[in-house]
């Protein structure tokens, strides 16, 4: 018998990008890639009825390609980014509310800062901006909480700490639908009345 250590190691290797590059090969990937996308067809389906309706005020805007990169990472099962995109989603619309609301008096005038004065907020955590906007009246309770809540929950998925990646992640998309109502949300500032879209009547004077 060998006195040599004994051990046994399992390994993930993927030498995908060393195989020769050619229409054979090609093909192979993609139904490889078919094959695994298929795998999973059937429980992205059924994801469908787990995710919220989204109606945005500006369509096609940045807002609605971040929100449905994070929806589809939900629908493939691809839960810990869910959580993250979600987070990256709610900080760019608390920080995008910011750059809307805040205005600085200089004299007698008074004018939106610079952008580059804004990018001075990047570095600024989200629940701080968000707490700001709950107290100045810009944001509601509902929308602040959910952006804090977010902002923790995004922290720990971004540090691999997540513990229920699934729940978690439409967890995440909840908050951040609650946030999307309270700001960039149609149904914000209009509600369907007699199958119209009319403007409510708290926001006419605004």
């Amino acid at each position: 018998m060998s006195d040599k250590p004994q051990f046994q190691e399992i390994l993930y290797i993927d030498f995908r990008p060393n195989i020769p590059d050619n229409d054979q090969t090609r093909e192979e990937i993609r139904q490889d890639l078919r094959r695994r996308f298929e795998n999973k067809l059937s429980e992205a389906v059924e994801r469908i009825w787990k995710l919220p309706n989204i109606a945005l005020k500006y369509p096609g805007g940045i807002y609605i390609d971040l929100l449905l990169e994070a929806r589809d990472l939900f629908l493939y099962g691809y839960f810990y980014s869910c959580v993250a995109m979600c987070g990256i989603v709610g900080e760019r619309i608390i920080k995008d509310e910011l750059r809307a609301s805040v205005q600085i008096k200089k004299g007698d005038q008074v004018q939106y800062p610079e952008s580059t004065a804004f990018d001075q907020f990047e570095r600024v955590d989200v629940s701080s901006i968000a707490g700001f906007l709950n107290k100045a009246e810009i944001l509601s309770d509902d929308a602040a909480k959910a952006a804090k809540d977010l902002g923790e929950l995004r922290n720990s998925y971004a540090h691999a700490r997540g513990k229920n990646p699934e729940a978690d992640a439409i967890k995440a998309i909840k908050l951040l639908h609650t946030l999307i109502d309270g700001t960039v949300s149609v149904f914000k500032d209009f509600e369907i009345k007699d199958g119209a879209l009319v403007r409510k009547a708290n926001t006419l004077s605004k």
